[in-house]
């Protein structure tokens, strides 16, 4: 069994993040994963307070030793994210620029829900992910109203479902593809 964790980035009084977290996590095949939530409002990164950058992996501070070994821990992610102003919320930005070597060909999903099925989150976020060398394996869209009411129900689940279960599929694939390749002196 592998260890999925779902990241929910907004940390907004209100926010729906933690619902379609819950439905991403209902469709992940328990003879395949293990599903860890990972609640950015929870962790309460502070802003990036590390004296030395994370290339170097010299974190001092127990919340990014914290952090670290919980991005360390999961064999995939999935990223479910807002889309505010165009873009995704700042701090999965902020979490994302506390590591470097713990996203190195970690293999993310991205499930993005707002206006437009946070398509500018998506890329965006996709984007900042490819730079620190995460393996971003693929996307999805919920959009209001059709595929999600503003308090966070999941309503038109059939061909979201789908895609979902796909995009953990193709998840789950690269995780097994990384366990066969041998390890680098």
């Amino acid at each position: 069994m592998n260890n999925l964790s779902i990241v929910v980035s907004s940390t907004r009084p209100g926010r729906i993040g933690h619902k379609v977290t819950e439905w991403v996590s209902q469709q992940a095949n328990p003879e395949q994963w293990q599903v860890k939530v990972l609640d950015l409002a929870e962790i309460n990164l502070p802003f990036f307070d590390e004296e030395d950058m994370p290339m170097n992996g010299n974190y001092a501070k127990p919340h990014t030793q914290a952090w670290a070994s919980a991005i360390f821990e999961s064999d995939a992610i999935v990223v479910v994210t807002p889309q505010y102003n165009r873009s995704f919320p700042a701090p999965i930005k902020n979490a994302v620029d506390y590591l470097f070597a713990e996203w190195d060909r970690k293999p993310i999903g991205i499930v993005g829900y707002g206006w437009s099925g946070a398509g500018d989150a998506r890329a965006d976020l996709a984007k900042v992910l490819g730079h620190v060398k995460a393996d971003v394996v693929g996307d999805l869209g919920l959009s209001f109203p059709e595929q999600l009411t503003v308090e966070g129900d999941v309503v038109a689940a059939g061909r979201a479902t789908d895609e979902l279960k796909s995009l953990l599929d193709g998840l789950h694939s690269k995780v097994l593809d990384l366990d066969e390749v041998p390890a680098q002196s």
